[in-house]
């Protein structure tokens, strides 16, 4: 995880950290550039730990990043954080990781119900935590379920393709079920295990699979 400070992005930064510009980047706003920059540079520290012989991460189809095989990885950034989860394991087969400013309590009740139903808003509300914390939570998990089987998929599906049934704030995890099919792999009804951990003002979720 890297933390970087907008006020000082220059485009110079690409070229002292080593990281290739591609031209779709270079041709976008700075504060894309420097999104850009901020999750390369994670995954170019998190890449010094595997016997690959590159460290650039390009960009895929669909802008999925494409890590140098064999391995796999996800990236994420929010506001002035990126960080980046990378596996060599070969029981994993899909990787994703997400990271989030906790969402005021004006917005959870704006897309509330575009990211949770009825039973999961229950479910939340039945825990101490601030509601608005764990729900950040649900939106993260969700959108690194997203990022996981995205490819598997090879279509864009939303927030109702899974549903949280479980949750254990002292073991971080939430545990959450496919309402409908993904894949041959991952179809409806398959339970999916998620990792979630509180940073100060943010939420770090993790699916491995």
């Amino acid at each position: 995880m890297c933390r970087f400070s907008p006020e000082q992005y220059e485009d110079d930064l690409f070229h002292r950290f080593g990281i290739h510009c591609p031209d779709q980047i270079s041709r976008s706003v700075p504060k894309r550039r420097m999104e850009y920059l901020a999750g390369r540079y994670s995954a170019k520290a998190t890449l010094q730990a595997f016997p690959v012989e590159t460290s650039q991460v390009i960009i895929g189809a669909n802008r999925c990043p494409v890590f140098p095989s064999p391995l796999m990885g996800s990236i994420s950034h929010s506001r002035n954080v990126a960080c980046c989860s990378v596996s060599l394991s070969d029981g994993i087969t899909a990787l994703g990781v997400d990271i989030e400013h906790f969402i005021a309590g004006e917005q959870v009740i704006d897309i509330g119900d575009s990211v949770i139903n009825d039973d999961e808003s229950r479910l939340l509300s039945s825990f101490a935590c601030p509601y608005n914390q764990l729900f950040t939570a649900v939106f993260s998990a969700k959108e690194s379920l997203f990022k996981a089987l995205y490819l598997q998929a090879g279509f864009y599906f939303g927030f109702d393709y899974a549903a949280l049934r479980h949750l254990e704030p002292d073991n971080h995890i939430m545990v959450f079920e496919l309402t409908k099919p993904i894949s041959k792999a991952f179809p409806q009804g398959k339970v999916i295990f998620t990792k979630y951990y509180f940073m100060e003002d943010k939420v770090f979720t993790l699916v491995a699979v």
